[in-house]
Parts: C-alpha cells; structure tokens; sequence
C-alpha cells in the first residue's frame, strides 16, 4: 500500500489526546522524517535523525544479547520527562516527546494501539 501522509496523521491523532505529550515525529529508518508535530524544522530533523542512530543502537544491542528486534525505545530523564521511540512496521519509527506530568501507561498503551494500526496499513 501506497504511503500516504493523511492515513499517518489519523494514526497517530490519538497520541495527542495524552496528558504531556510535547511532540511526534514519524520518521524513515534512514532518520529522514516524514510527519512532525514539532514547530521547530531544526529540532524536527535532529529528532528524526537521532532517532534513526538510537534504534540502530537499540537493535543491535538487543539481538546481541539474544531478546530479538527491538520494537520500543525508552529515555527517561531524571525530570522525568523523556523520549519513546517505536518501531511503525515498514514505515520506520516514531519518537514521542514527553513531559514529566505525562502518565506512562495511558501513554504506553496508546501507543501499542497506534503501533497495531501502523502494522495494519503499512505492513511490518
């Protein structure tokens, strides 16, 4: 199925229905992003591109260590703010930029919701 722009803002309408979420970048697995909610087209392009290097990381580390691919990604600061990155089928990834008021697990099981929609139309 063809990929298309409008389909992956619906997807992801849901995660900006969550307490503390700052920002979405829906990006290839080359780190080039393909949809952002981030004002900022600076901030928007470092997201995607770390979060290409991050999963490649996490990944890597993961089947090293013998537990399979990676689907999740988590960064916790000690503000308890963060970054979830996700693996969106064969689209790439997402990074989910939050804040410390955030409720993890509202957050979490959107997101594997979302994720299941991605996987639906995408493939992955």
């Amino acid at each position: 199925m063809a990929l298309s722009l409008d389909e992956i803002k619906k997807i992801i309408e849901p995660v900006f229905q969550v307490r503390g979420v700052e920002g979405v970048v829906v990006a290839t697995s080359d780190g080039l992003p393909l949809l952002s909610s981030l004002e900022d087209r600076e901030k928007e392009e470092k997201v995607a591109a770390l979060t290409a290097v991050l999963s490649e990381v996490g990944n890597r580390t993961s089947m090293e260590l013998g537990k399979g691919e990676a689907e999740w990604i988590t960064i916790h600061t000690p503000s308890g703010s963060g970054v979830l990155l996700l693996k969106v089928g064969e689209i790439g990834y997402m990074a989910v930029l939050f804040d410390k008021d955030t409720k993890l697990g509202v957050l979490l099981y959107t997101l594997r919701n979302v994720r299941n929609e991605f996987v639906k139309k995408f493939g992955g």
